[in-house]
């Protein structure tokens, strides 16, 4: 009978651990979130575009009808006279690619631009229309330089977008003058733009991966206090440039920007992706995060403590995944990765955004001053990607692992 009983306890599986269970769990969740992002992304892809032929007319005055000659509109009046050519360029703004529609004359004048289609956020997007942009481009030569700070004035705190349709209208100009105007342009010269933001950025960098591996707590605290005060005054105030979810939903989009004039995004988006996925340490949030080291200086006047309460903590943290979740999804099928921030950065950093922007951070602020860290331990979509990198790090780990011992038969 005890032999009887000890072969039928050998047969029962034994039940999964809490953390077996966890991983299970955790597992699924991560399977889920992939199809969720896959299918906003598809969504986005199938539903984007836009017919140009109907918005040729508004940047050639005068054309009664439009000839489509692939990559080039042709405007002609009553008597099939040419009176312009268009184009549709595209460059990288902030959040995404910047179309423009072109419309030049024979001689080689512009005569309207309009946007296509852009993804940047309505804060940064109204900048450019206050500073009428678009207008400072009519009635100039296509081989005039069109650069901003050049010849196009430039625009405080929207300077990527701003770049972005420079850079698109100028694309178009070039295909009107190579296929309509047959004067072809010279090419251009693309110097890579490195300066004091990304070697601020890689030195910050490094002192992060050094810095949380001292063993000596007070020379470990003091670093880290100069690299979050570097960071809130560099790359926060000064240069407004923190990692925020649009550059996530922009990397998902595949709206890579031109890395001549964007070195920055590419390294502090490589940055935290490599660090992430080879050390499990994600440096920028808690080294060098400008509006953290904001919440940090807070919590340093005040006092202010950790808030977690159990019966709170895991609801409050479902709350920021699904934020977060939420934010990626309506970025990646809207393809429009700027109106989904709800960051609060462009706001203190360049001291402009909606009233409902306005209170926001003063909520944030009122917060900061009683609990440390409010926003990035409840609220900042991007702890729960990078939470889902170091998820899936875990997990490849565990299945490479496996597959390594896995015995060979003979």
């Amino acid at each position: 009978m005890a032999n009887q009983d000890k072969a039928a306890n050998q047969l029962t599986p034994t039940p999964p651990s809490a953390w077996q269970q966890r991983n299970q769990r955790e597992r699924r969740l991560i399977s889920l979130t992939i199809v969720l992002v896959l299918a906003a992304w598809l969504y986005g892809y199938l539903t984007s575009g836009t017919d140009i032929v109907p918005l040729v007319n508004e940047v050639i005055p005068g054309a009664e009808r439009v000839e489509n000659r692939g990559q080039l509109f042709v405007g002609l009046d009553s008597a099939g006279q040419i009176v312009g050519y268009a184009a549709v360029g595209q460059a990288p703004g902030y959040g995404g690619p910047i179309e423009t529609l072109v419309g030049v004359d024979p001689a080689g004048q512009i005569l309207g631009v309009k946007i296509v289609s852009r993804r940047e956020s309505p804060g940064f997007f109204r900048l450019l229309e206050e500073a009428d942009l678009m207008g400072q481009f009519a009635r100039r030569q296509v081989t005039d330089p069109l650069q901003i700070g050049d010849d196009l004035d430039a625009i405080t705190g929207a300077t990527i977008s701003a770049e972005g349709v420079a850079s698109s209208v100028h694309l178009a100009i070039r295909e009107v003058a190579a296929n309509g105007l047959n004067r072809p342009l010279p090419p251009e010269a693309r110097p890579m733009e490195f300066g004091i933001p990304e070697i601020v950025l890689i030195l910050l960098f490094v002192a992060g991966y050094l810095g949380h591996k001292l063993r000596n707590p007070v020379l470990k605290r003091r670093i880290r206090w100069g690299t979050l005060l570097t960071g809130m005054v560099v790359l926060g105030f000064i240069y407004t440039a923190p990692f925020t979810i649009t550059m996530v939903i922009s990397l998902l989009s595949g709206f890579w920007p031109d890395w001549h004039s964007n070195l920055y995004w590419y390294l502090l988006i490589g940055g935290i992706l490599f660090a992430t996925t080879v050390d499990a340490k994600n440096p920028y949030c808690s080294w060098f995060c400008p509006f953290g080291a904001f919440q940090e200086c807070l919590a340093a006047v005040s006092g202010a403590k950790l808030y977690r309460p159990r019966e709170l903590h895991l609801p409050l943290k479902w709350v920021q995944r699904g934020l977060a979740l939420t934010a990626i999804g309506l970025g990646l099928a809207l393809r429009r990765p700027g109106a989904a921030g709800y960051e609060p950065f462009a706001t203190l950093f360049d001291f402009q955004g909606t009233t409902v922007r306005w209170i926001f951070l003063t909520i944030i602020i009122l917060a900061g001053l009683a609990i440390y860290r409010p926003f990035c331990n409840y609220l900042c979509p991007l702890a729960p990607v990078v939470d889902f990198i170091g998820a899936g790090r875990r997990w490849l780990k565990e299945v490479w692992s496996k597959w390594r011992i896995r015995p060979v038969k003979a």
